[in-house]
């Protein structure tokens, strides 16, 4: 790994259509460091965001406008394989948990809070940079 690449903060994408949920998540990534170099309130505009970003992680939300159960995952990884995604909800749904991970995503309870996903976004962050 390059130095560079151990030294710059981890690149997220937010999505998320609930506006005070983002915006408290925003905030607190940011002063933990990270850098949320997007966001997105509903299903086209995270689709948007993560092809011009392609941030190191994408944290999107179940259900939101435009978005019907994980096929927002999918279009994302359809344009690009390589994106990790974490899906957030509070709909807690093992199928769907299990869904997502064989879709090749990764999948988070909102329930948790946001320690549970930094830490979450940091280990699929660090298998995204071990891959190049």
């Amino acid at each position: 790994m390059l130095e560079s690449e151990k030294s710059r903060p981890t690149s997220i994408v937010l999505a998320d259509d609930d506006e005070r949920f983002r915006s408290l998540v925003v905030s607190i990534l940011t002063e933990d460091g990270y850098a949320v170099v997007g966001e997105a309130d509903d299903a086209a505009s995270a689709l948007t965001a993560a092809k011009e970003h392609r941030p190191d992680v994408v944290v999107l939300d179940l259900v939101m406008q435009g978005s019907e159960g994980l096929s927002t995952l999918r279009e994302i990884l359809e344009d690009n394989p390589d994106q990790r995604v974490l899906v957030i909800s509070s709909l807690f749904d093992q199928s769907i948990q299990q869904e997502a991970i064989s879709l090749g995503g990764w999948y988070l309870e909102k329930a948790e809070g946001v320690e549970a996903l930094e830490r979450a976004i940091d280990r699929i962050a660090d298998r995204s940079r071990n891959l190049h």
